[in-house]
């Protein structure tokens, strides 16, 4: 691992706002929205739980694993605290993001639980948001603090869509 000092500082995302407060915020307007104009993606009943509980389920295992990688890699997941390593094992031999990747599960898992269309229009904001606002910051960082280690991951690993299959 090579570590330059140029970028010893902790990356931040844009307006400094942690990504789960976002993606709260976001779900907090959809579900104000639809207390005042309701909208359903779904019947209703059990079927939305049906949905929904694969999607949590997947999303607390990916975010779940993605924190065990970082504690075994010995780097801090927090915004606060510099990167200390290339983290390239478990979900992030698959995807680049696997938080991230989290993140948008469980927002879509929580609109489909409480099944309300208006919140579903958040996913896109929060998406956007979290390429360009955190993503694309993450990684200048990265590549600055890294260089040619971050840059070979980068080109093996694709940055939202997993692999079905790691590359090792």
């Amino acid at each position: 691992m090579t570590v330059r000092t140029k970028s010893s500082g902790a990356v931040k995302p844009v307006l400094g706002l942690p990504p789960p407060l976002v993606a709260l915020l976001l779900l907090g307007v959809g579900l104000g929205i639809h207390s005042a104009l309701p909208a359903r993606l779904l019947p209703g009943g059990w079927i939305q739980f049906v949905v929904a509980a694969p999607l949590l389920a997947l999303a607390v295992a990916v975010t779940g694993r993605s924190l065990k990688s970082f504690g075994s890699a010995g780097t801090d997941e927090r915004y606060a605290k510099p990167t200390s390593a290339i983290v390239h094992d478990g979900p992030y031999a698959r995807t680049r993001n696997p938080m991230f990747l989290g993140l948008v599960l469980i927002y879509l898992g929580l609109v489909v639980a409480v099944n309300t269309a208006w919140a579903l229009v958040g996913l896109p904001v929060l998406i956007l948001w979290l390429h360009f606002g955190v993503i694309r910051r993450e990684e200048r960082y990265l590549e600055d603090r890294f260089g040619d280690e971050y840059t070979s991951y980068r080109r093996r690993v694709p940055r939202w869509i997993p692999r079905v299959a790691s590359n090792k």
